[in-house]
């Protein structure tokens, strides 16, 4: 299982495998798109996550925040997704991706990272205790983890 180790340049590397990268592609490229796409999906519990009301008690103060902040708030969300997704890509013919990161790429990849878990969490119902609810699948409960993993891996690394 991959993880980060601190880089010389005070940021992180790390080298994943190609199960892995196609993994984090896969979801990675959902996020983006899940929020690029976001008009038609206002009720989604992932959108409500990742975008929430800045004013719970009052939805006209919330819709005037929303107003004001949203589109932001979004665009960096797709703008640090792309950045994940670039440091993936490499061509078909290697076996393992080595992704270094600067302090800007650490960055994405920290907020990705809790938004790709965000949206898991919101999908299947997890709520602040980190449980699972009953009959989640050994795979997704993997997946979960794993990011939670990798983000944990990637905060020591730059701490250190």
């Amino acid at each position: 299982m991959s993880r980060f180790e601190a880089a010389p340049n005070g940021g992180a590397s790390a080298r994943f495998a190609p199960g892995e990268v196609r993994i984090l592609s896969d979801l990675t490229r959902q996020l983006a798109d899940l929020v690029e796409h976001r008009a038609g999906h206002n009720a989604d519990a992932a959108i409500a996550r990742l975008l929430p009301d800045g004013y719970r008690e009052n939805a006209e103060d919330a819709a005037e925040f929303r107003r004001y902040t949203e589109a932001d708030l979004a665009d960096g969300k797709v703008r640090n997704a792309r950045t994940v997704l670039q440091s993936l890509a490499v061509p078909a013919r290697r076996r393992r991706v080595h992704v270094n990161l600067d302090a800007a790429g650490v960055g994405s990849w920290l907020r990705t990272l809790t938004d790709l878990r965000l949206t898991l969490a919101a999908r299947l119902g997890v709520e602040r205790d980190g449980s699972m609810p009953p009959g989640t699948s050994a795979m997704t409960r993997a997946i979960y983890e794993w990011l939670g993993y990798l983000q944990e891996t990637l905060v020591e690394a730059i701490d250190s």
